[in-house]
């Protein structure tokens, strides 16, 4: 009864594409013949539908590092708020800070919902006050630390 739900959340997938990314979430580098022989399909279906997929934008395999085990301890959320005429320079501008990772267009009180990953809380300080309040049109921010990530997933087809 569940997996019926669960499938029913994913009407644009076929059964085939479905098995494929539920595979794929799980362990990225499981070979397509090992998917293939568990969908009781051919691996060159597999390969197929994955290039499909991706081409379409459905799919990405990417690698994901682990942001603290590179070295970035601190991680902040801020929300920031700007000139309603200075929405898409803002935008602009923090698309060019290498250390800010998500940028999200909300409504409410702040505009923009970013998300900043530095080494140290002296990093973080030095962001705020040599980058991100240096940015023109930035009205008010909201800075929220992280202080444990207690979930983390990405997979978004269950």
């Amino acid at each position: 009864m569940e997996e019926m739900f669960r499938r029913s959340l994913y009407p644009e997938l076929d059964d085939t594409d479905y098995g494929i990314i539920r595979a794929l979430q799980e362990n990225a580098r499981l070979p397509f013949t090992q998917i293939a022989k568990d969908l009781g399909v051919t691996e060159k279906t597999i390969r197929m539908r994955v290039q499909q997929m991706q081409d379409e934008g459905v799919l990405s395999l990417v690698g994901i590092v682990n942001p603290v085990k590179a070295g970035l301890h601190v991680q902040a959320i801020i929300q920031v708020a700007t000139e309603a005429d200075k929405l898409d320079d803002v935008v602009a501008e923090l698309n060019g800070i290498v250390e800010v990772r998500l940028i999200v267009l909300t409504s409410g009180d702040y505009q923009l919902y970013t998300q900043v990953l530095v080494r140290s809380y002296d990093e973080l300080s030095q962001f705020l006050m040599k980058k991100l309040n240096k940015i023109p049109g930035i009205t008010r921010i909201n800075v929220i630390n992280e202080l444990k990530i207690l979930k983390s997933k990405y997979n978004f087809v269950r």
